[in-house]
């Protein structure tokens, strides 16, 4: 029930408007309907009606502006817990790509190290088998200069011989 409608009931007429809402017209109507004895004057029955009229719709108002505040505060609080779980949620799943990314990383750099590893043996291995290699011919060219000079030198001798004798 409205506030005009409770006023209305109080004053025990209808709740259809009259069609004027200044107090003079309010307190004509009253003054009709009312009977006289015992009743107020029309002025204070219509100004305390318009009163209590204000009162209603006052606390009306009140009432509304009470359940505006809970709504706000509960559609707030909705927000900010939705908002909490969507953060979890967030941060969980950095977390999870961080650590995937963290162990794809590590292990790749692990699969590096072996690749260097192997390469700088392969390195090592080859250069070993050069290194001997070049001994080897190191070897070899020691030898055959020994040979070409005893050779050279019997080949001399064989000369001065000849030529002297």
């Amino acid at each position: 029930m409205s506030a005009y409608e409770e006023l209305m009931a109080q004053r025990g007429e209808g709740a259809e408007p009259s069609g004027s809402t200044e107090p003079a017209a309010a307190a004509e109507t009253t003054a009709e309907t009312a009977p006289d004895e015992g009743a107020p004057p029309p002025a204070e029955s219509g100004a305390g009606g318009m009163a209590r009229l204000l009162e209603l719709a006052a606390r009306n108002a009140d009432e509304l502006l009470a359940e505006a505040h809970a709504e706000a505060e509960q559609v707030t609080s909705t927000a900010r817990v939705e908002a909490e779980q969507m953060t979890s949620s967030a941060r969980e799943e950095a977390e999870k790509v961080t650590s995937t990314a963290r162990a794809e990383a590590e292990r790749m750099v692990n699969e590096a190290r072996g690749e260097a590893q192997r390469i700088r043996a392969e390195g090592e291995e080859a250069r070993d088998k050069l290194n001997q290699e070049l001994t080897g011919l190191r070897e070899t060219e020691k030898q055959h200069r020994e040979r070409m000079q005893t050779h050279l030198q019997e080949m001399l001798a064989k000369v001065e011989a000849n030529s002297i004798g």
